[in-house]
């Protein structure tokens, strides 16, 4: 029976020992035209081992068939690449992470944002002086202009009177008429 354990834990040893053969791998970075990416930083994600790949977009790692490679690289998005697909094909792509950016003109006759602001407030609308053709003085339009700017603020004065309701007003009245019936007494 001893024998038999004995012989259980030592195949047992062996074929963890069998899963941890590590081997020698050498892949190739591209882009999606198919130049060489140089200087991409490349770590197994189980040894903690890293590589940077050369100018020919060649890397070099020992790995296990279980472990993972992470791809970084800073004009490309990050890529994990298992060992087995590295086994099958070593020629890693990776996708450029570049940001296409509208084309923007610049030319003297462009007015700036000031010149448009500037223009948009020389509007005739705007202007209280008197119009060729109105009819009106411009005493007699400032008039018309502040009675119905008056009309307006008459009208919502009267509206929020009728809504005005505050707690420490009431308190206050409360307050007064107790003092002056404590007076009286």
């Amino acid at each position: 029976m001893k024998q038999l354990l004995l012989a259980t834990f030592i195949l047992s040893g062996l074929c963890s020992m069998a899963q941890e053969e590590r081997m020698l791998i050498q892949g190739k970075i591209v882009d999606a035209k198919g130049d060489p990416v140089p200087d991409v930083y490349i770590v197994n994600l189980l040894s903690q081992e890293k590589d940077i790949s050369l100018k020919n977009g060649v890397f070099t790692l020992s790995i296990s068939p279980t472990d993972s490679l992470l791809l970084s690289h800073i004009s490309y998005f990050r890529k994990i690449v298992s060992a087995t697909q590295l086994l099958r094909n070593p020629v890693i792509t990776l996708e450029s992470e570049s940001i296409n950016v509208e084309e923007i003109t610049v030319s003297p006759d462009e007015k700036s944002a000031a010149e448009i602001v500037s223009q948009n407030l020389n509007v005739k609308e705007w202007d209280i002086r008197p119009q060729p053709g109105d009819g009106f003085s411009e005493s007699e339009r400032t008039k018309q202009m502040m009675t119905e700017h008056n009309s307006v603020l008459r009208s919502e004065a009267s509206s929020v009177s009728l809504l005005k309701f505050s707690i420490g007003d009431m308190l206050d009245k409360w307050k007064k008429k107790r003092k002056k019936r404590k007076n009286y007494r």
